[in-house]
């Protein structure tokens, strides 16, 4: 096996570029000082990057590299399906140890470029770098989407239903559970949180068609967590927010976490959580146009709550009550 400090890097980039897919639209692709790609006259560009840094984002032990690369790949693939739009073209760069074995940093390449061309999309160039403290991956893409078409996190207003793709929370409990457990979250019965935290879906083909049906005002995705990212809508839109705990459906996996981890479901349901789904403001006249959307698509959707005039007020309704949300979502440097 060789390590980086063997290989160098521009035979590094020399391996990792040769075998390269690239698309129709990409005229230069790596080997010069940038790549040049040719848009579809007649469309915005939608433009996204994240980054993933060992010890807080992925650990070595808990995920294979070509999941890590393909959860890189959807993290900006999630960006862009928040905006209703394509991806397009990606450029990747990453901070490595110099013992970092070749195989491993191919296989991430593997991971990132073919999630991507699942999407129709291309890794198309990227940089290396040395760090001595923790490797970090970073991944810029590219998307476009009809003039004045893109969703944004604006336009929410009272009397908007929310919606959720898949199950949040998930993602965020697997880590917790593993802080926790140790190699005892290997267990068959977290498999299910696990899979949501190493494996997040795209939306992407589900949020273009729901796009066309014109029923969506506002949306973003999940990658901090339903309190945090809601908080964001409605800062957006100048409302609250109402979310019903009943109206959420079971998640036996979740529950179970809550339990081993004595804490509330709320809190993993609407804390920190990167789950990588869809928040959507609809309009209450669409809800039937959605969750048909949602059938066609095979994608699981709940409606659990609305937006409200109360500026920046979120609330929790259950068992008959109502009070301030709880869960916070996730925020670097705090």
């Amino acid at each position: 096996m060789t390590r980086l400090e063997e290989l160098g890097e521009f035979e590094l980039i020399r391996r990792l570029t040769a075998n390269l897919r690239l698309g129709p639209d990409v005229r230069e692709g790596p080997g010069d000082d940038a790549a040049v790609v040719r848009p579809d006259p007649g469309r915005d560009l939608v433009i996204t990057n994240d980054a993933l840094i060992s010890g807080r984002h992925w650990l070595d032990e808990w995920i294979e590299p070509a999941d890590l690369g393909a959860r890189l790949a959807l993290a900006n693939l999630s960006d862009v399906a928040a905006m209703a739009a394509r991806p397009r073209w990606a450029v990747i760069a990453m901070g490595l140890k110099p013992d970092r074995l070749e195989a491993w940093v191919s296989a991430v390449q593997s991971g990132v470029e073919s999630t991507l061309a699942r999407e129709n999309a291309w890794l198309v160039g990227g940089n290396l770098g040395s760090v001595e403290l923790q490797e970090w991956l970073c991944l810029t893409l590219i998307g476009d989407v009809q003039p004045e078409r893109a969703w944004t996190r604006r336009g929410a207003r009272a009397g908007d239903l929310i919606a959720v793709t898949g199950s949040p929370g998930r993602a965020g409990a697997a880590p917790r559970l593993i802080r926790r457990l140790g190699a005892g979250a290997r267990a068959a019965e977290w498999s299910p949180l696990l899979e949501a935290w190493r494996r997040p879906t795209p939306r992407v083909d589900f949020a273009r068609a729901l796009a066309a049906s014109g029923v969506v005002v506002a949306a973003i995705d999940l990658s901090d967590g339903v309190a945090g990212d809601l908080g964001h809508l409605c800062a957006a839109g100048g409302v609250g927010a109402e979310l019903e705990a009943s109206a959420w459906g079971d998640d036996p996996p979740l529950e179970a976490a809550a339990r081993t981890l004595s804490v509330p479901l709320e809190e993993l349901r609407a804390g920190a959580s990167d789950d990588y789904e869809l928040l959507l403001a609809v309009r209450a006249s669409g809800r039937a146009t959605c969750e048909a959307v949602a059938r066609e698509a095979g994608v699981p959707l709940h409606f659990v709550g609305r937006f409200t005039p109360d500026a920046g007020v979120i609330e929790w309704l259950e068992g008959g009550t109502r009070r301030p949300l709880r869960a916070r979502g996730f925020e670097h440097f705090v």
